[in-house]
């Protein structure tokens, strides 16, 4: 029922209307005395007056025949005098039925403000909650109370079943106080108290008026809730707070909502973990502050952190209570805040998880309150304030540095087309980016009529991932098990099938792709035509591509090696090299590559270069840095290599035999100055023979036997050592020492030799 029929019922109403008198009803008074409750129920109505109603047994509804109905309060003397107020009512509304609630409020003077139509307020209200509770309604003058309120109730119907109101509930709150400016010199002098915060790379967390300046000076202990509980934060929520957008200070409209939340609603303390206001002023809100678990989004209250933007942000054709699109001191001031908490739990707001502990399915990281639950419970934060949170997430990544590496195409674009059939939409722009489109599926291809093809615009030819969201969105019914996509790329085409209902809410892959550049020739096809299910959703929503721009993978020469070559070939290979445009090699003697010695590129996709060294080194590093086609340098592992040019040296220095027997032990030993001795050759010739046999080939011990083959005669010796570059000693022609100078040994003296 729109407002202007409700305004001329409202006005017949007035004309009916002669009761004039003050009307108590039911009354509770907090403690304090700041807050009490005015109860009209059915022993109340017949005060009233209007046209077209009447009071039954269970509560005011129409008159049996009427089509529309008008009831007008009398004038309701509040229990205290109040600055907001705040609307809550059962009632029973049949499909065809229609029930709208407007309310004013007057001074001590008696001048009426204007009449506030009452929308239900999502955001205060717990799961399958039976009474409704409307928006806040805050008087219009500054640091002024009102003493007196009255209501109008207007009934409609289209068949037979009448609306019926059971009770109305006014919870009228007094929260003057200090104003927002007096707040932010409080702050400001506790601020100036605290220590200088340390420098970081961490964005910082931008200024917020604390619990300890709004809360703690005026409300005392009843600041301290005692049930915080704390759960690591992976998602960010935006809500509304849907109270008037004429304030000029904010600060009683945060006392009121914590009064609200803290008695009225038994939440024992505000909602929403932060506050922002039409002018940038951020609050502290739940108790508890980091990570701390607030009552704001029902089943994502674990791991979320809530801001509410004070104020209304709808599209409303109601101009008593117009929304309006975020102010860029408020958007700014979200985006400092909220880019503060992305980058101290590293949440990628791009993404969509699902982390959070008490939800079934996938979000996006950061949402909206009405995609906690598909966007049927709520339109929170209003459609202004949602169509901004592309924009949110951007003003955040630039914040904090974070670049989405996706391309996007979207369901709305004209790189998407659709078959000419019947279509459903995302309900309150539930979808990325605020829509989506479904249908059902079927396992019958005469019964197929729905298909969508996404035609991305591919930047450049290359490998890339293919993701394809299907958000969670409330449509009665579960999502298919069996979406069929057909992908057209560079190399023919593929079928991928998909659950959506595995991973809804989610982005999901279907595999990587090599692609040709441009338009036209990527094609992502999808129907409703499964063979697995009937009747259940298939999302066609936005899909994106993820480059795979891929690295070098390092061969030659191996890690940790050492290398006896001055000319040294180095070798790679690329993960993807239809994205390779270039490719530069570095070596380097420190891991930093602050010292580089070979610094060498190339603008295609080479994959080997040999380079001479003059000189030896111990350490070398070195790395591949490879150029994709969209601009991105990209470098490869470091692997690391000693370049050892110079040969061990070794030599057999001595030689023993027991007395009366014909063998012997020969000792050696060698050294090298960089990659190490690997092992060793002996070898052993005749005195009279140019011939060298092996006596140990490639060993690792420095002694071993000798049995002369000719008793008595003499016979020489020598020792090659080799490194671990490759290096190997050259051979001393005439050998190092013979048997005549071997050192005789009788039984009773042990062999001073060691093996290894």
């Amino acid at each position: 029922m729109k407002w202007k029929f409700l305004l001329l019922t409202i006005l017949l109403a007035l004309l009916l209307a002669q009761l004039r008198w003050p009307v108590q009803g039911q009354t509770a008074v907090s403690d304090s005395g700041d807050v009490a409750d005015l109860w009209f129920t059915v022993t109340d109505f017949p005060a009233g007056s209007g046209a077209g109603y009447q009071v039954v047994t269970e509560g005011l509804t129409m008159e049996r025949g009427a089509t529309t109905a008008v009831y007008l309060s009398p004038i309701l003397t509040a229990p205290i005098a109040f600055n907001a107020i705040v609307p809550r009512w059962l009632a029973d509304v049949p499909d065809g039925a229609d029930l709208e609630i407007m309310l004013r409020t007057a001074a001590r003077d008696g001048a009426w403000s204007e009449w506030y139509h009452l929308h239900p307020q999502d955001d205060w209200m717990l799961p399958d909650q039976p009474d409704i509770v409307g928006d806040m309604i805050l008087v219009p003058e500054r640091d002024v109370t009102h003493t007196h309120a009255q209501f109008s109730v207007s009934f409609g119907r289209h068949s037979d079943a009448a609306p019926l109101l059971q009770q109305l509930r006014l919870t009228f709150i007094d929260s003057t106080g200090p104003t927002i400016t007096e707040l932010l010199a409080q702050q400001q002098a506790l601020d100036a108290q605290l220590p200088p915060a340390a420098v970081t790379d961490d964005f910082p967390k931008p200024p917020v008026i604390s619990r300890a300046v709004w809360c703690v000076p005026y409300y005392g202990d009843e600041c301290f809730y005692s049930g915080v509980a704390y759960h690591p934060v992976t998602h960010l929520i935006v809500h509304h707070t849907v109270t008037n957008n004429t304030y000029t200070d904010s600060a009683p409209i945060v006392r009121a909502i914590w009064r609200y939340h803290n008695y009225t609603n038994g939440w024992g303390d505000i909602g929403y973990n932060y506050l922002v206001d039409l002018s940038g002023n951020l609050y502290e809100g739940h108790l508890g502050g980091d990570n701390a678990v607030g009552t704001h989004a029902s089943g994502a209250n674990r791991g979320s952190m809530g801001l509410a933007y004070i104020g209304t942000f709808t599209v409303s054709d109601y101009p008593n209570l117009p929304g309006i699109a975020p102010p860029p001191a408020l958007s700014n001031a979200a985006a400092d805040l909220l880019a503060w908490k992305a980058d101290q739990r590293n949440i990628n707001i791009f993404e969509a998880s699902d982390a959070l502990p008490d939800i079934p399915w996938g979000l996006p990281n950061l949402m909206g309150h009405r995609d906690v639950y598909g966007g049927t419970r709520t339109e929170c934060p209003g459609d202004q304030a949602y169509a901004t949170l592309p924009w949110l997430r951007q003003a955040i990544a630039n914040r904090i540095g974070l670049q989405d590496p996706h391309y996007y195409t979207d369901e709305l674009s004209s790189n998407f087309i659709k078959s000419n059939a019947n279509w459903y939409e995302g309900a309150r722009g539930c979808g990325y980016n605020g829509h989506s489109y479904y249908t059902w599926s079927t396992t019958n291809p005469g019964a197929s009529t729905n298909w969508g093809e996404w035609r991305p615009a591919v930047p450049a030819t290359g490998r890339y991932e293919i993701q394809i969201y299907a958000p969670y969105c409330d449509t009665g019914a579960a999502e298919t098990d069996g979406a069929r996509y057909t992908i057209q790329h560079l190399h023919g085409t593929s079928n991928v099938v998909i659950s959506q209902n595995d991973d809804v809410g989610l982005w999901m892959s279907l595999g990587e792709f090599d692609l040709t550049a441009g338009t036209g020739s990527t094609v992502i096809r999808l129907s409703d035509l499964t063979t697995t299910d009937n009747g259940r959703g298939v999302w066609f929503d936005a899909v994106r591509l993820r480059p795979v721009e891929g690295t070098a993978l390092l061969t030659q020469p191996a890690d940790n090696s050492w290398q006896g070559n001055p000319a040294v070939n180095f070798v790679w290979s690329f993960t993807n090299p239809l994205m390779v445009t270039g490719a530069r090699l570095l070596v380097a003697t420190d891991e930093n590559f602050d010292h580089v010695v070979v610094n060498v590129g190339w603008n295609t996709a080479v994959t080997s270069h040999s380079h001479t060294f003059g000189q030896q080194y111990p350490t070398l590093y070195w790395k591949v840095i490879m150029t994709s086609t969209l601009g991105n340098d990209v470098t490869s592992e470091v692997r690391h290599f000693g370049l050892d040019l110079t040969a061990p040296t070794s030599a057999v220095h001595t030689i023993y035999r027991y007395s009366g027997s014909n063998t012997y032990y020969v000792a050696w030993q060698g050294s090298d100055t960089l990659s190490g001795l690997a092992h060793y050759t002996v070898e052993y010739r005749a005195n009279d023979s140019a011939t060298w046999a092996a006596l140990v080939t490639s060993t690792i011990s420095v002694v071993a036997p000798f049995n002369a083959p000719v008793p008595g005669q003499v016979y020489w010796f020598r020792s090659q050592a080799a490194d671990y570059a490759g290096n190997v000693e050259p051979p001393n022609p005439d050998g190092d020492m013979s048997t005549a100078d071997a050192v005789v040994l009788t039984h009773s003296i042990m062999l001073p030799v060691i093996t290894r």
